[in-house]
């Protein structure tokens, strides 16, 4: 087949789940084993996967963040918005589908490939340009249609067959996939309906709308399981009938043996990793899922490749291992303790257990985290060093390992490498020494403190591992900095993906970051450490080709190669020397500060060595494995700095640290600044803050031609002349939090109109994509396309801002200040959860971009909306010292009745109640009240809703009667004015149920809930919080009104889904919980009732401390303990809430009465009856004072006076109490009501201690049957009345 020949074939279904992709990938894999020159393509752009069938031959990482389709359709349309000159067949340089392509890592015969064309760097907002994106305006405006003829002849030009894999459906996607690109369209479905119908209905439609393309349609059925055969043959006949006439131009006698021999199998063994069928099966098994790919690829190839050639047994099945999933590894021999800097050795010593046939795992001693597991080895064999006894961990480890071999659980073996003296514990035992020693000593040596007897391998060389100490016969790498410090991570990482793999040719490693990051200094160490693992080591500065070049020259001359005239044949001949390991097989590059990827490729030898680049520059995943170099932990900070600067307190050192944000070359420059002028941290620290840039310039490492500033400034000073919206982007993320940046913030519609007048071209978002780009470019912006974020550090943002002027800076917050409040959810109020993701991505950068500093209107609304936020999630400090900062600014700016001030303090009254301070609260509303009704009218929204708030300070406050006739007021206000069913009513609505609660009429606050849960539930829906806050109002009403069985299951269902929406801690959560706990404890489940509220109490403790909720949590635990038994432990309990209310609330407000009223029943029960009695004496006159005569809070008190009474010896007062209760209770809950039950209980009791034993047992017969009935026959208040005790009535705070 000559170049010109080549075929595209697009394989397609119209349903996902297929097996569409397997079957792509295995014919890709036959066509390539067969010498055919293979590209497969990932065009499903939203949801890719068929790398995963190719993941044992590409670098990790490589396919998910590789350049690719979306790359290449970027490009063209970048070029095409240039307004320029150009010949005709300018495009066809943007259609070259080998730009991006990967070659898999494996030797086919007969000269084959198979290359992978990735989706392309695809973040989440890809979702524009993917399905959002104009297609139409791209083929009719943008000549798309000659992008896709080029890329189509392109393809089919460089390879022998193009394989696409392409979206499910039907979409303009698809559409490109299976009707502009293919000469061959491999229709997948399964024998389900839709399946059929969807495939067949693609297929005709193709073949009648565009028959003069003559697409070749093959359909084929999939996952074909024939255990049910009866129904696959109905299914079979089918397909048959619905795609007749496919494929096109077939006898019969054709058509039957393509139907009956192009169908794929389903085969469980494939069902749960992506696993290649051409490593999975053997190729002599006809009826195997191979065999079926192979009768596939004939179709596909009309007979052309047929079948696909035997594996050698050991390599199917080494590489099938790399696809399986398999249980953990078998327990190892031994297993090597080591400190990182003495990687070498461990994998020398390694490399020689390995080969005589033992079973060896490295664990460094420095590694953090998850246990070591030492005693999950025999034998566990030490590296002692220098290095090993500075690390951290080190003392910790080697106790665990003498306590495991104490124990008998593992043995011990140390070997020093080093000649420094080792204290106690490690000196304590003999070392085996293996310094000054050559390599077949040392392993003998090694083999024998071991207790190894074998004899050692002849050649020692075919270990694997380099013998440490040697030195490469080429070097001419800088020297090592003495100073290095941690980077243990990075550098095991390197060394694994360079040497862990079993890859015969290992791609390019590339250690790319922010500038200053240490990228160079890494691979420095990386040089120095491993040296001896290499003949060869050449540093070659990659700043540009000339640069490149001299260093090839060099190397030229080291390698004996002619130098003559022209450098290209050097660069050559030193690459193919270097490709061939003559004379050096075992060498590593390192291109350091290396730029754009195009520019070095061309540079890279391959072959068995390694190659290293660093670069601020993240596009490398097309042609290395890229690594991210980070800024410092704290520990590697602060280990810099107390050894470049001796003396400096760990503190301090870690408040410098920060300040720079560990930024390791900052870092630097702050230990040489400090070291050289003995200037204090705290004042270094201070003249950072307020002239970041002058101060970073101060100091300058020796190791660095340029401070940090200047460094950024020249990439600065590039990107203006390259992209001057580039630039302007930058200035705007200064004003953004350090802390990563949505993407969907930078592609919002604002940020486009701020960047509008930098570059016309990005009226076309997609456009937007090439400036971050280029951003990212030069290391000014950390981009992460997984998280779809991009970050600029906090020091490349304060040498921005100290650029620019401060209108400069105003202008760019205001702008700032729109992207945000743009940002905004369209729909529904800060209130809403579904709406709090969407905030979460906005709330970090308003102090970076100064925007309490804002005077517009609507950013103001969103500081506004900030200090709700943080209420409605609990933080009530944060909310408060927000609200009272604004209150102060706006004041200033704008006076004290500005509209949206005022409507501020009413978000700030709202907090303060929530913190218990109703006194306060109250008084702030009042006087918001006031000046709203002057401002905006008694009608306004805002008016309305701060009276709403008023009638809830003075529910706090204890004022019901107050309460309940300003929210009937309000309530009827909300109702005019914006009908029944509009979200503030509805809450108005809510607050006037509680209140008839408070006074209490629960009917009435019933029947309210009711129908606000009904409405609530129509139009915020289920899961909505207000709505689940109804339903657990709802659940308290019927509570009170004694039906505790429908209380606990409208409960249990609603804590439960506050646990899902809105998590275990969330404050409404918690209050769920606390209320089942105590619908729990009434219904007579004390158990599990005590349990939840332990739990809920606690997490208030952790959460919300001495808040009302918190203290009501404590008081039901101490309602709980009481309710099994453990009176001491509520007693003292309820006595530590009793004087929080006192202070907090006074003597005389209902809910400390309430606590009192609890605390005289433990008091009764612990035997303190006198004190109880006095107590609930008191209790009830306050309670009558505050909530009159038939409250049932005091018909509750009333109860427990009259058994304090009962106890203290005085029944005829008790008796005589208790009737006018029964009375009262009959008449206000009903003579079914648990309270009205419960009193009549106890004056049975009375009588039965009166000797009126007759009386006593009808009366108790008569309500132990109302009881039962009312609460179910093991409700443990029939026991207490069976057994003659008393029932008491808790009492229970009520929410305000």
């Amino acid at each position: 087949m000559t170049m010109s020949e080549g075929k595209v074939v697009t394989f397609y279904s119209y349903k996902g789940g297929t097996g569409r992709t397997m079957a792509l990938a295995n014919t890709a894999w036959i066509l390539a084993s067969a010498g055919r020159r293979v590209l497969v393509v990932d065009w499903d752009l939203e949801s890719p996967g068929l790398h995963k069938f190719f993941t044992p031959f590409l670098a990790p990482g490589t396919a998910t963040t590789a350049a690719g389709v979306i790359d290449l359709i970027s490009d063209y349309q970048w070029a095409v918005m240039r307004n320029e000159p150009r010949p005709g067949d300018w495009h066809t340089k943007y259609a070259r589908s080998e730009k991006h392509a990967i070659s898999l890592d494996w030797e086919f015969p007969g000269g084959g490939t198979l290359d992978f064309l990735a989706p392309g760097r695809a973040n989440r907002d890809y979702s524009s340009p993917a399905s959002g994106f104009n297609w139409d305006n791209f083929y009719d405006r943008q000549g798309g249609g000659q992008f896709f003829d080029a890329l189509r002849a392109d393809m089919k030009a460089c390879y022998d067959y193009t394989l696409i894999d392409s979206r499910t459906g039907a979409s303009d996607i698809a559409g490109i996939c299976t009707v502009h690109l293919p000469d061959v369209l491999v229709d997948c479905f399964t024998l389900a309906n839709q399946g059929i119908d969807g495939a067949s209905q693609m297929a005709r439609d193709i073949s009648e709308r565009y028959g003069d393309r003559d697409i070749r349609i093959l359909p084929v059925p999939m996952r074909i399981d024939t255990g049910e055969k009866e129904r696959c043959d109905a299914g079979r006949a089918l397909a048959r009938r619905k795609f007749e006439g496919f494929p096109a131009g077939m006898t019969p006698q054709e058509a039957d043996e393509y139907w009956g021999g192009v169908e794929i199998p389903y085969t469980p063994f494939y069902a749960f990793e992506e696993i290649l069928a051409t490593f999975g099966d053997d190729p002599a098994r006809p009826g195997s899922l191979l065999a079926a790919f192979e009768r596939l690829t004939a179709a596909v190839t009309e007979g052309e490749v047929t079948s696909f050639p035997r594996l050698e047994e050991p390599v199917r099945l080494r590489y099938l291992e790399k696809f399986v999933r398999r249980h953990p590894a078998p327990q190892i021999d031994v297993r090597i303790s080591y400190a990182r800097e003495d990687r070498m050795w461990a994998d020398w010593i390694a490399a020689v257990l390995d080969r005589q046939g033992h079973r060896v795992a490295l664990r460094g001693v420095d590694a953090g985290g998850e246990e070591d597991g030492e005693g999950e080895a025999p034998r566990t064999l030490a590296v002692l060093s220098t290095a090993y006894l500075n690390a951290p961990r080190a003392l910790e480890v080697w106790s665990r390992l003498t306590a495991a071999e104490a124990a008998g659980q593992s043995e011990l073996v140390a070997v020093r490498i080093s000649e420094s003296r080792f204290p106690s514990p490690y000196g304590d035992r003999a070392l085996t020494d293996l310094t000054r020693l050559q390599e077949r000593p040392a392993a003998e040596t090694l083999l024998r403190a071991l207790g190894v007897a074998e004899e050692i391998a002849a050649d020692l060389s075919a270990v694997g591992a380099r013998f440490p100490g040697s030195v490469p016969q080429i070097w001419n790498v800088p020297t090592r900095n003495a100073a290095f410090t941690g980077r243990g991570a990075v550098l095991e990482t390197l060394r694994h993906q360079l040497v862990g793999g079993s890859a015969a040719v290992v791609l390019p490693q590339a250690l790319y970051g922010l500038g200053g990051v240490g990228k160079t200094q890494v691979a420095l160490e990386y040089a120095h450490r491993f040296k001896a693992d290499y003949d060869l080591i050449w540093w070659v500065p990659s700043e540009n080709r000339e640069r490149i070049n001299a260093a090839f020259e060099k190397l030229a001359r080291e390698l004996k190669i002619r130098v003559g005239e022209s450098i290209a044949e050097v660069v050559e001949a030193v690459r193919e020397a270097l490709r061939l390991g003559a004379p050096y097989s075992r060498w590593l590059l390192v291109f350091d500060n290396a730029g754009d990827p195009d520019e070095l490729r061309d540079f890279f030898p391959g072959g068995t060595g390694h190659v290293v680049i660093t670069s601020r520059n993240q596009a490398w995943s097309s042609v290395a494995a890229p690594l991210e170099v980070d800024v410092f932990s704290q520990e590697e900070s602060l280990e810099h700095l107390s050894r470049r600067v001796p003396g400096l307190a760990a503190r301090d050192a870690l408040e410098v640290a920060a300040a720079l944000g560990h930024l390791p070359i900052a870092v630097e420059q702050a230990a040489a600044w400090l070291a050289e002028t003995g200037m204090p941290a705290a004042t270094f620290v201070e003249q950072l803050g307020s002239e970041t840039a002058r101060v970073l310039s101060l100091g300058q490492p020796a190791d660095y031609p340029h401070p940090v500033a200047v460094t950024w400034n020249l990439s600065l000073a590039q990107l203006r002349e390259s992209s001057p919206s580039s630039v302007r982007l930058l200035q705007l993320c200064a004003f953004f939090a350090p802390e990563p940046i949505s993407m969907s913030l930078l592609y919002s519609d604002e940020m486009i109109s701020s960047l509008l007048p930098y570059d016309e071209m990005l009226r076309e978002k997609m456009v937007l994509g090439r400036v971050i780009q280029e951003i990212g470019r030069f290391a000014l912006a950390k981009v992460d396309q997984g998280n779809n974020t991009i970050q600029v550090h906090r020091l490349v943002q304060a040498v921005i801002r100290s650029q620019m002027t401060e209108q400069e800076q105003e202008q760019a917050c205001h702008e700032v200040h729109r992207i945000l409040v743009g940002a905004r959810p369209r729909q529904g109020e800060v209130d809403d959860p579904e709406n709090w993701t969407r905030y979460d991505l906005i709330w970090q950068h308003l102090q970076p971009s100064r925007a309490t500093e804002c005077t517009e209107e609507e950013t103001r609304q969103l500081l506004t909306d900030r200090v709700r936020y943080l209420w409605k999630r609990g933080d009530f400090d944060s909310a408060l010292a927000l609200g009272d900062e604004l209150a102060g600014y706006w004041e200033e700016k704008f006076g004290v009745e500005d509209r949206q001030r005022l409507h501020l303090l009413f978000n700030v009254a709202n907090v303060k109640r929530s913190q218990g301070r109703y006194q306060e609260a109250r008084e702030l509303n009042e006087w918001v009240r006031e000046m709203q009704r002057a401002v905006v009218g008694e009608r306004h929204p805002h008016t309305l809703m701060t009276t709403g708030g008023l009638a809830a300070d003075l529910r706090g406050l204890g004022e019901y009667g107050r309460s309940l006739e300003m929210d009937k007021v309000t309530f009827e206000r909300w109702k005019t004015l914006y009908g029944e069913d509009h979200p503030r009513t509805l809450a108005a609505a809510n607050n006037l149920a509680l209140a008839y609660r408070l006074v209490g009429d629960s009917h009435n606050a019933r029947e309210l809930d009711e129908d606000t849960l009904r409405r609530r539930n129509h139009v915020l829906g289920p899961t909505h919080p207000y709505t689940l806050y109804s339903a657990t109002q709802l659940a308290r009403d019927l509570r009170e009104i004694g039906i505790y069985r429908e209380s606990v299951d409208i409960l249990r269902a609603t804590f439960q889904s506050y646990r899902e929406t809105l998590g275990e801690n969330f404050v409404d959560t918690l209050r769920a919980a606390k209320s089942l706990a105590v619908s729990l404890r009434r219904a007579g489940d004390q158990q599990e009732a005590w349990q939840l509220a332990k739990e809920t109490e606690e997490r208030y403790r952790q959460r919300y401390p001495l808040t009302p909720d918190a203290l009501a949590a404590t008081l039901e635990l101490a309602c709980c303990e009481s309710a099994l038994d453990d009176k001491v432990a509520a007693r003292d309990r309820a006595a530590g809430i009793v004087d929080i209310y006192r202070r907090s609330l006074g003597e005389s407000h209902p809910v400390t009465l309430i606590a009192r009223n609890n605390l005289a029943i433990y008091l009764r029960g612990t035997g303190d009856v006198v004190t109880a009695a006095a107590q609930a004496q008191e209790v009830l006159d306050g309670l009558r004072a505050a909530l009159g005569e038939r409250h049932p809070f005091v018909l509750s008190a009333a109860v427990n006076l009259a058994n304090c009474l009962a106890d203290a010896g005085r029944p005829q007062e008790a008796e005589a109490l208790e009737r006018r209760t029964i009375d009262t209770l009959r008449d206000a809950l009903g003579p079914a009501h648990p309270d009205t039950l419960a009193c009549e209980a106890n004056l049975a009791v009375t009588l039965h201690t009166t000797d009126r034993g007759a009386q006593a047992e009808r009366l108790r017969e008569r309500v132990l049957a109302d009881k039962a009935r009312v609460l179910g026959e093991e409700h443990p208040t029939l026991i207490y009345l069976r057994q003659w005790r008393r029932i008491n009535r808790d009492l229970e705070p009520q929410p305000f």
